[in-house]
């Protein structure tokens, strides 16, 4: 039952939001919906995969043997427990940072600051996941330990490996949700976060001028009144738009002077309203003494949300993945951004791969046999994953200097972790279950 209840949830759920993201792809991706690269295409098909998660998860728990189902509940119980105070603590922590922001931009902060931050919790989830889910498991093995349950259950010849399956599934589960989370929605997160907070605002509240300048069609745009990411397709006014030649980019061909742009999403054109056009323009021009039109419908392949939002110059961060992989793939910018975007695509595919190497670490940490505390091991296991944090930002940073390969720098903290896990299972966990430490005895005394 609880496994076709999520079933039900995740339908209704990917019922709404993957035809929200095929509209919100319409005013981001370049060209038509029938042109998109597969990369792009990956946003709907991901996002339907993260509505049906849950039902996964119970499809498994339904699976299960009684006492896979028991250290389920207990996992998942302490993980949410671990992610909801964490999550709290930021998202206060965060709004006490920019409560006068809200306040001085906004008539209504209240209601813009719960806007904000539902459109901030991918971000924040993808920041969070990992740590969250070592620390429950951390607290469920500790826990179970502590009261001996985890003892009274190898004695029925059970390794702990096996007693742990439940919580490398839904591990796997949690990580495949932190790699769709990390795939568009974190970065744009970010993006959202960066526009909205330290954009520049005209005196009465609205979007200052943005300039935008298109590499691919050597088109620079100039908005002095721009729309805003909240609503995209409002009329852009006050706009002038120069066309350089592509083999020579230092005088503009064509220039338009417009009273209001709009974009029109069926077709994909730009209408300009009372419009001034000069034909090979010099840079300074008036603009009343070009070529007059009313109405005019342009085929520019710009969209609102690219001029609006920052290009390729901002934070890498705030790029999807897969705006990131074509930014690669085009082979634009200089040679140390590239690197930089190179490191920071191996470097989000090596992270789904991090909470699985910490689930791995966490357990031998947490579990102990003896009369004895488990903090140590917890302790031990803290520091190492602050130090991850820090290897993290050492083989990137290597990486995006091109002193290494960008697919190395982002692996080797993985791989360095798998090792130091494997090594702690050797050496505190030699003899996972009961039975096996009695026949290892027996063999021994033979």
């Amino acid at each position: 039952m609880p496994a076709i209840i999520w079933l039900v949830l995740g339908t209704l759920l990917a019922w709404y939001l993957v035809p929200s993201e095929l509209e919100q792809m319409k005013w981001e991706v370049p060209g038509m919906p029938e042109s998109y690269p597969i990369e792009q295409l990956c946003r709907p098909i991901f996002l339907g995969l993260l509505c049906y998660l849950p039902f996964i998860g119970a499809l498994c728990y339904a699976f299960m043997s009684t006492i896979d189902r028991y250290m389920s509940r207990n996992f998942i119980s302490y993980f949410m427990m671990c992610t909801l105070i964490l999550l709290l603590i930021y998202i206060l922590a965060d709004f006490t940072d920019n409560m006068e922001r809200f306040r001085s931009r906004f008539d209504d902060p209240v209601i813009q600051a719960l806007k904000f931050y539902g459109s901030q919790m991918p971000m924040f989830m993808y920041q969070i996941l990992p740590y969250t889910l070592m620390m429950g498991t951390m607290w469920c093995l500790s826990k179970l330990s502590g009261t001996c349950e985890i003892v009274g259950m190898m004695q029925s010849g059970r390794s702990l490996l096996s007693l742990c399956r439940p919580i490398f599934i839904f591990g796997v589960i949690i990580s495949v949700a932190y790699g769709i989370f990390g795939f568009h929605w974190a970065p744009n997160g970010m993006l959202y976060r960066q526009i909205q907070l330290k954009q520049q605002r005209n005196a009465d509240g609205s979007a200052a001028a943005v300039v935008y300048r298109s590499e691919s069609s050597a088109r620079h745009w100039i908005v002095n009144h721009p729309s805003t990411i909240d609503n995209p397709g409002a009329p852009m006014k006050d706009v002038e738009i120069k066309q350089f030649d592509k083999t020579n980019k230092g005088k503009p061909v064509v220039q338009y002077f417009a009273d209001e742009a709009i974009w029109n999403k069926a077709d994909a054109t730009w209408t300009l309203y009372n419009v001034y056009i000069h034909e090979n323009a010099e840079p300074n021009v008036r603009p009343s003494d070009g070529v007059h039109h009313e109405k005019l419908v342009c085929d520019f392949d710009e969209k609102p949300y690219q001029i609006i939002s920052p290009g390729p110059g901002g934070r890498i961060d705030a790029m999807g993945t897969s705006a990131l992989y074509d930014y690669i793939k085009s082979g634009a910018g200089s040679r140390e951004d590239r690197y930089k975007r190179r490191t920071e695509w191996h470097v989000r595919i090596a992270r789904i791969f991090t909470c699985m190497v910490l689930v791995l670490l966490a357990i031998p940490s947490s579990v102990t046999f003896q009369r004895r505390g488990t903090m140590k091991g917890i302790g031990i296991a803290i520091i190492l994953a602050a130090l991850m944090l820090f290897l993290y930002r050492v083989f990137p940073a290597m990486g995006e200097a091109g002193v290494i390969q960008a697919w190395i720098s982002a692996w080797i903290p993985n791989v360095i972790y798998t090792v130091i896990a494997i090594y702690i299972f050797r050496k505190n966990l030699a003899h996972r279950s009961f039975r096996e430490w009695m026949q290892a005895r027996m063999k021994g005394e033979l």
